[in-house]
């Protein structure tokens, strides 16, 4: 992303948190005077790959001064962690499946021992081809503030950073989502099956039966809209027999919605 801007630099907060970063890497003039670099548009180029960025950025040479940066990528056995650890966690898939970033996915991060963000200057290897010796320089603060724009475009782009291209994160997140919820399903029939009660048992208890208890027909009933639209439709993705993605979505959300609907109006009548 290149060109002249008006807005602040990232309104998500994981632009903000990376735009921090720079804030405690370098002195403010420097800062400030890449932010007026990246407001005129003196980005001229920017390329974000696995593990590093490679800009170029007008300055006050006839030439553009090159900007690299570099940041550790995860190894496949991090990513492995990381993933199971977000599959467990329902709310953060359907988020994620969605397009959004959760605020604290830093947590599933953490708990397997790596930091999405860099914490210290040494996480992220800079340098600029121009003469100034401080390193960020200002050149390097406005590739720093063009990529919090970048990140609010498109959040996963940090994830491509760290190694994991958005594609192929999504599709190993449907894969180990759909997996869990599989087995939770296989659990749940094995226990029905174990306390299946034989007809005997059902005739015992028809004849013992009298009526129903009158707190059953006045138990509370509440409805709380969720936190995302069709949630399990983004988490499980399109099944595997379904030859057309856009008419298996839109049925499946009608009927979402219609159910949605007609639970409302049941307890509004209560």
């Amino acid at each position: 992303m290149t060109g002249r801007i008006r807005n602040e630099f990232g309104i998500n907060w994981w632009s903000k948190k990376w735009n921090n970063a720079i804030s405690s890497f370098t002195i403010s003039s420097r800062i400030d005077k890449g932010r007026e670099y990246a407001r005129a548009g003196n980005v001229l180029s920017m390329r974000v790959s696995k593990g590093e960025i490679e800009a170029e950025v007008q300055g006050g040479s006839p030439t553009p001064y090159r900007v690299n940066m570099e940041i550790d990528v995860f190894s496949k056995e991090q990513w492995k962690n990381i993933m199971n650890i977000m599959a467990q966690k329902a709310i953060f898939c359907a988020m994620i499946l969605n397009g959004e970033m959760p605020e604290n996915i830093e947590e599933a991060f953490k708990e397997a021992g790596v930091s999405l963000f860099p914490k210290k200057q040494i996480h992220l290897i800079t340098e600029c081809s121009c003469p100034d010796s401080a390193n960020p320089c200002k050149h390097i603060a406005a590739v720093h503030y063009m990529l919090g724009l970048e990140f609010d475009n498109d959040p996963f782009v940090i994830l491509k950073l760290r190694g994991m291209e958005k594609e192929e994160f999504l599709k190993a997140l449907r894969v180990l989502r759909s997996g869990n919820e599989s087995e939770q399903v296989k659990r749940k029939v094995r226990k029905q099956l174990k306390s299946k009660k034989t007809i005997q048992d059902l005739k015992r208890e028809f004849a013992s039966f009298k009526e129903m208890d009158e707190d059953i027909f006045d138990m509370p009933f509440s409805y709380v809209t969720p936190e995302v639209k069709h949630g399990v439709i983004k988490t499980l993705g399109i099944p595997d027999f379904c030859t057309s993605e856009d008419e298996f979505v839109h049925k499946m959300r009608m009927a979402y919605t219609n159910a949605e609907e007609e639970t409302r109006k049941y307890l509004m009548e209560k």
